[in-house]
């Protein structure tokens, strides 16, 4: 009975920690994905401010 309870608790906090790692995971990817995001609209921004500045 008490292997069988600590094999519960191995198994769970290994689940736990998986799901703790995929959420950290998304989290990660959508920061990254929202920096480049910006970077992209600042780069936008700073080239038509250029070309506009040049005329």
């Amino acid at each position: 009975m008490k292997n069988l309870v600590i094999t519960l608790l191995v198994i769970a906090a290994i689940v736990i920690g998986i799901l703790t790692f995929i959420s950290g995971l998304i989290d990660l990817i959508l920061g990254v994905v929202g920096i480049a995001i910006m970077a992209i609209l600042v780069f936008i921004l700073w080239g038509a401010w250029k070309i506009k500045s040049e005329d």
